[in-house]
């Protein structure tokens, strides 16, 4: 017997996409989850049994328990009754006396202060310059940008000021030092 391959292999293939069709046409709605109807039936349940709870031993165990707080209370004494637990006697008797010398503190005034400045560096590009500025401005002082022609080159000085007097100047480079800028200048201003 002669078989014809050619159009089995067609035929085939044409029901191969009859069933594709057919399966495109019909679709299948996903299978819904059934927690949610777990969980509200579970829910429910223990919400009525706790009703059913507080309903039969709900009354009598308030009664069982406002008779053995009154029963401890009882034991115990009288409730209003406040405890002394001798504190100012103690720290009366604890008290230590000390002379007391009176000291008056001025403050150091230099006379004719000088105004001072403190630098914090020397920059070629001006970026670099206005990145250090706003670094010293973040820490609280006041910085300005001068611009100073050296060996025919332009440098953009960063510092910190004005100060009045010595003390406030060490205080500035204190404080930037204590910021990770420790190569500062003080430069006399006046």
């Amino acid at each position: 017997m002669a078989h014809d391959f050619a159009k089995q292999r067609s035929s085939s293939n044409s029901s191969k996409k009859k069933r594709t069709s057919t399966k495109s046409a019909t679709k299948t709605s996903p299978a819904k989850s059934h927690w949610p109807w777990f969980f509200s039936g579970l829910l429910s349940g223990l919400f009525v049994a706790l009703i059913g709870f507080l309903g039969v031993f709900g009354a009598d165990s308030l009664q069982n328990i406002n008779s053995t707080i009154s029963s401890q209370d009882a034991i115990s004494g009288d409730p209003n009754e406040s405890t002394d637990f001798g504190f100012y006697t103690r720290l009366s008797e604890a008290e230590v006396v000390v002379d007391v010398v009176n000291v008056e503190l001025e403050p150091e005034i230099e006379e004719n202060p000088n105004i001072y400045r403190v630098q914090a560096g020397s920059f070629n590009v001006i970026e670099d310059a206005e990145k250090l500025r706003a670094e010293i401005i973040l820490i609280g002082l006041d910085a300005s940008i001068s611009q100073a022609e050296v060996l025919g080159q332009t440098m953009y000085r960063v510092q910190a000021g004005p100060f009045v007097g010595n003390a406030s100047a060490d205080d500035a480079v204190d404080l930037l030092a204590r910021n990770n800028l420790p190569d500062t200048i003080k430069i006399v201003v006046r």
